[in-house]
């Protein structure tokens, strides 16, 4: 492949470490280096400071330096990459030598294989890439709830993926529940929640007098659980620890059955005592057994984390719970007007100016530098809330008696003073459903790091305006002007044509192939080719539930 002053070449695979140039112009799947020979030379001089070096057939690291005009790998000599051809030995001086505007070959591939020494994904298996864990329920009319339908996916970044996700009715009321789980430092903990909290929101809202009735059901075998749960089949579930979340959750049930209340609570209140009951649980199963011994699956789970945002739909009212950075966005449109997000959940990071006033007046006056440092909590964490994460939450005594045989000396976080520094507690926000309301959106991190709430919404509000786009054009309305069905069929043509059935799906493909107003497979399918330790540095688990309403 010939190259000029003003082209760009395709180069071997290499990240940058340490340089003073932008990692972020670095994208470890297809490489491009101006190749002016003066500024060439240049950069490979930076370059020679330190590099990292990935082998295609093995994803072995070594790290490598130039040296006057050899390349070496550990004092051996450099042999090119088994993928890569060239016609003259990679040198600087080659480069630099030639005129300023004379063409330099440099190196070229085979059309079939891309950097990684695999064939290029095709759009058939990309599709089947995303739609692995999609699922779209239809809800049943005679629920009598306001969802009409549903629809869910999920891409991993992480291996095992680390978010998690839920939806599921209520059994002994109307009301449905979703939910998204961001788990870090494993799955851990997302998994765990993902199958408990719903149940605990469930038994909760209920009633008192039907609280009675559920535990007698439950005592009696009758009833195992307060939810029908919509599950993808590929979706885990703990089967070995489901005696003991079924204990847990009856001893909730009796601890608020026992409590002598003249009032029902209001919802927001409900949920969050659901948030705080499942996380004290998870701490409480983590430190003993019945035998008096040490849980290490319990362990695992609260030395993991997972923040988690869930929706509670009760007729017209759309209640969302969040503890963490997972995110929830309406989507509204009134008659003739365009799409407009609203924000329904706050995220709990150090971007939030009072997430971070709450923290640090809970703390001591001389630990205002140290409590939020570097945009985390105590300099390690991002999230704000979450559930697990006990090394941000039990005191110094219990970590040592309990986290150090397991995970180390190291575990207490500097300047650990006046625990806990970490809450799972929600912060809740109560919506009352309007007409205009057409849809929610419910997603991971993973999504908004690609995503404006505004292009989500918009995404969702042109697949709603497509999927009728084949056929006849029928105007909504008998009584609309020339000028309205103007404007209708005009936007009609301007959106993005959808390739997928389920919106999440859709979401999920503009989010990582889209380009202003088209899908781009070549930048989807490089993205969806990294290999699993490049990956994680480039963008994190997605998972998005929408839901539409009647």
């Amino acid at each position: 492949m010939y190259v000029t002053r003003w082209q760009y070449c395709e180069i071997f695979n290499i990240k940058r470490s340490m340089t003073r140039m932008s990692r972020a112009k670095f994208v470890p799947s297809i490489r491009y280096l101006y190749t002016r020979p003066a500024m060439l030379g240049r950069r490979m001089v930076h370059f020679g400071r330190t590099l990292n070096w990935y082998d295609c057939n093995n994803d072995n690291q070594a790290s490598f330096k130039v040296k006057h005009v050899e390349v070496q790998l550990e004092n051996k000599s450099f042999h090119r990459h088994p993928h890569l051809k060239t016609t003259q030995s990679w040198k600087p001086w080659s480069l630099l030598g030639r005129g300023f505007y004379q063409p330099v070959r440099l190196l070229h591939t085979t059309p079939v294989q891309n950097w990684y020494g695999h064939l290029t994904v095709s759009p058939e298996q990309v599709n089947s890439i995303l739609f692995r864990n999609e699922l779209t329920v239809e809800v049943d009319d005679s629920k009598g709830t306001s969802v009409k339908t549903f629809m869910t996916n999920q891409l991993g970044s992480n291996n095992p993926m680390e978010d998690r996700r839920a939806e599921a009715e209520c059994i002994l009321t109307k009301a449905m529940l979703f939910g998204v789980f961001d788990g870090h430092h494993g799955p851990a903990c997302a998994q765990v929640v993902s199958e408990r909290l719903l149940n605990y929101i469930a038994a909760e809202v209920l009633p008192y007098d039907v609280l009675q009735q559920a535990l007698r059901m439950f005592n009696n075998g009758e009833l195992r659980e307060l939810v029908n749960w919509y599950q993808h089949p590929k979706d885990y579930v703990s089967d070995d620890r489901q005696l003991l979340f079924r204990h847990s959750l009856g001893q909730y049930m009796r601890d608020n059955v026992a409590i002598d209340f003249q009032e029902e609570d209001k919802k927001a209140d409900m949920l969050m005592t659901s948030f705080d009951r499942l996380d004290k649980d998870l701490s409480a199963e983590a430190v003993s057994t019945s035998n008096g011994e040490f849980n290490d699956e319990g362990l695992h789970t609260v030395f993991s984390g997972a923040c988690a945002c869930v929706a509670y739909v009760d007729a017209d009212d759309l209640y969302v719970a969040n503890a963490g950075d997972c995110r929830a966005v309406l989507g509204r449109q009134s008659e003739g007007e365009p799409w407009s997000a609203i924000a329904v959940s706050n995220d709990h990071n150090a971007q939030n100016v009072d997430e971070v006033k709450r923290i640090r007046s809970a703390h001591r006056l001389d630990e205002s530098s140290t409590v939020i440092k570097n945009g985390r909590l105590l300099s390690e964490l991002a999230p704000l809330r979450a559930f697990g994460d006990v090394r941000y939450k039990w005191s110094q005594s219990l970590q040592h008696q309990v986290l150090n045989p397991w995970f180390g000396a190291n575990v207490i976080p500097k300047n650990y003073h006046t625990p806990p520094y970490l809450i799972a507690t929600p912060e809740v926000i109560h919506h009352r459903l309007t007409p205009a309301d057409r849809f929610l959106i419910l997603a991971t991190d993973g999504l908004w790091d690609c995503l404006t709430p505004e292009k989500a919404v918009n995404l969702v509000g042109d697949f709603l305006l497509m999927r009728d786009k084949v056929g006849h054009f029928h105007p909504p309305s008998a009584a609309m002007s020339l000028e309205q069905i103007h404007q209708m069929l005009s936007r009609r043509k301007a959106a993005l044509w959808p390739r997928d059935d389920n919106v999440a799906t859709h979401l999920i493909r503009y989010a990582l192939g889209g380009i202003h107003n088209r899908f781009d497979h070549h930048r989807l399918a490089n993205t969806l080719s990294l290999p699993d330790n490049v990956v994680r540095q480039y963008r994190d688990d997605i998972t998005v539930t929408v839901v539409f309403f009647k």
